[in-house]
């Protein structure tokens, strides 16, 4: 299960939100973004709660301020 979470962080912890995102459990890459948004740390997890785990790790992390999480949807045709 892929998730997008977008986060948002304080003025000036770039490197220290950064070096403590890419050490959480199912996060796979994080993208520094222009816009509304400072990061998206995308997940790859087995299933929610793995999900939810690392939203609330992610969430705990000093100098980020927000979340918003969207989770990816299969396609099958």
């Amino acid at each position: 299960m892929k998730g997008f979470v977008m986060i948002n962080i304080e003025p000036g912890a770039e490197k220290s939100v950064y070096d403590a995102l890419v050490k959480v459990k199912g996060v796979k890459e994080v993208v520094p973004v222009y816009g509304e948004r400072d990061f998206i740390a995308i997940t790859d997890v087995d299933g929610i709660s793995d999900l939810n785990r690392a939203v609330l790790n992610i969430r705990e992390i000093n100098g980020v301020t927000y979340t918003q999480t969207i989770l990816g949807m299969e396609l099958k045709f």
